[in-house]
């Protein structure tokens, strides 16, 4: 099987359609499998769903986060109606494109280099984001954590696409633009894929030799801000007792006081950012007992094995490439790596100044970035003569789809007995 696949990566142009495909086949039945099976109300569906009703009704109400996410839930509720389908379809869909968005912003990353391998980094990059359960769990439920990486991530792809040499760069960045202002226009935390951004603009510029104009600078700031200051006019309209102004005031009040001061975590499952690199703390969704014994059990936690190895892999990523270097050893991509990193930090190092309550979702948007890395790491691995390392690379990519099989009854809610519970419970803390 290897053998086919190494054959197979020789051939980029005739098998990235293939390769979209069944990626894009894979994230749209796990996505979409069963949507409506479990409770109308699982986690914090309790507000998204309702806040997206509202809207729908023209009933007022406070929410602590940008408008764009309740009106997208609102658009699949208008469709089928105010169910659990109706409210988690968008939803399913947007997380079902995120490994493509991934696989497209690798691909055209490493077009910059024009690489052999770039089919194998892409494709993997994509497989590891869609093997990801975090990923997947939010995906499946009306919520709205999906979206911020889903155009986050696209605005970065189109970025790259805009800084490599052709005709339509001005699209491009009208694109890139549109994109950063909705991933703010879900939750602030959007914002930090602008780190990445300043590093797609290093590299472009001093690597390769591309660069934007002034002018192109600028509209990717006009654009933006005139993509997120109109998507609130539906919200005032509702609300009139607010402007602008003081709605982001009372937002950031909110989540300056959330936890502060309280001698007890406000939620049992808060967690510090240090440790969603290692799934220390995940959050059950929802819990549910059967007649005859067994459980059902939706857990919001990584891949662990995915988890680990992406952190392995983004903090020592780029030491490793730059100890090839300096010891003239076998080639490793040092510029995709520092743009890994780079992006990888700005998501998540945020959050250790942050003193309200925090969970493992908030994770989301930098773990992506891991799982890069990984794909980074395995690609290199599995271009180098020695046997042994492209065993390796083999492994992490067997022991990453083994994991996610393994721990699949969390990610999908499947009845399992309380044995079998026991078994996926590795650690006291993930209880």
């Amino acid at each position: 099987m290897w053998q086919k696949l190494d054959f197979w990566w020789k051939k980029p142009q005739a098998n990235v359609s293939i390769a979209l495909l069944g990626l894009a086949l894979f994230t749209i039945l796990t996505r979409f499998w069963g949507l409506d099976r479990l409770a109308p109300i699982v986690f914090d569906e309790v507000y998204y769903p309702k806040f997206a009703q509202n809207y729908l009704q023209g009933e007022p109400f406070f929410d602590a986060h940008p408008p764009l996410g309740k009106y997208l839930i609102a658009l699949g509720i208008h469709l089928f109606g105010y169910n659990p389908f109706g409210y988690r379809c968008i939803t399913a869909l947007a997380g079902a494109l995120v490994p493509l968005v991934t696989f497209g912003l690798v691909y055209q990353l490493d077009n910059w280099q024009r690489t052999s391998s770039r089919l194998r980094w892409a494709f993997l990059a994509g497989l590891f984001t869609a093997l990801d359960g975090l990923l997947l769990v939010e995906s499946r439920y009306g919520l709205i954590n999906i979206y911020v990486v889903l155009f986050g991530m696209g605005s970065q792809l189109c970025l790259v696409v805009a800084l490599q040499p052709q005709r339509r760069r001005w699209l491009w960045v009208i694109a890139a633009a549109v994109m950063l202002g909705s991933a703010a226009s879900v939750k602030w935390s959007g914002l930090a894929y602008l780190v990445g951004w300043g590093s797609i603009v290093i590299l472009a510029r001093f690597k390769y030799g591309q660069k934007l104009s002034l002018a192109q600078a600028l509209t990717l700031l006009i654009v933006s801000v005139g993509v997120y200051l109109p998507i609130w006019i539906p919200h005032l309209l509702l609300n009139p007792e607010m402007n602008l102004l003081e709605i982001h005031q009372n937002i950031l009040a909110f989540h300056q006081n959330l936890g502060v001061g309280k001698t007890e975590p406000i939620h049992p499952y808060c967690s510090s950012w240090w440790t969603w690199l290692w799934t220390i703390r995940p959050i059950s969704y929802f819990y549910k007992q059967l007649p005859n014994g067994n459980v059902i059990d939706v857990v919001a936690m990584g891949n662990p094995f995915l988890a680990w190895i992406g952190s392995i892999a983004i903090l020592g990523g780029l030491p490793f490439g730059i100890w090839l270097k300096t010891t003239r050893q076998r080639v490793f991509d040092l510029h995709s790596s520092f743009y890994l990193v780079t992006s990888f930090a700005g998501h998540l190092l945020p959050w250790s100044l942050s003193k309200r309550c925090t969970f493992i979702y908030h994770y989301m948007p930098a773990s992506v970035f891991a799982f890069m890395s990984i794909a980074l790491i395995v690609d290199w691995l599995w271009r180098q003569e020695a046997k042994y390392l492209k065993n390796c690379a083999r492994s992490i990519v067997a022991i990453s789809i083994a994991g996610w099989i393994f721990w699949l009854p969390f990610y999908l809610g499947l009845p399992i007995s309380p044995l079998e519970f026991r078994l996926l419970m590795w650690f006291p803390s993930w209880i």
